[in-house]
């Protein structure tokens, strides 16, 4: 599976999606192909002031969603 940072998206306690801006981090996840089992952390970074409450993973095109609690 590739994990691409543009890959995911933010949601705030809202409900607005926001998109992640590339480079505001030094621990943004970075782009890498996983194998089965494996995994990768990192930061997702949104613009603006808000709240975040989860954070959305999408593989590509295709892919099913994947959501998680921000912390």
């Amino acid at each position: 599976m590739e994990v691409n940072p543009l890959y995911f998206a933010i949601t705030d306690t809202n409900g607005i999606r926001h998109t992640v801006v590339l480079a505001a981090d030094e621990n943004q996840s970075d782009t890498v192909d996983l194998a089965p089992g494996e995994n990768v952390s990192g930061t997702v970074t949104g613009k603006g002031p808000f709240t975040p409450q989860y954070v959305t993973f999408t593989d590509g095109v295709r892919g099913d969603p994947i959501r998680v609690n921000a912390s």
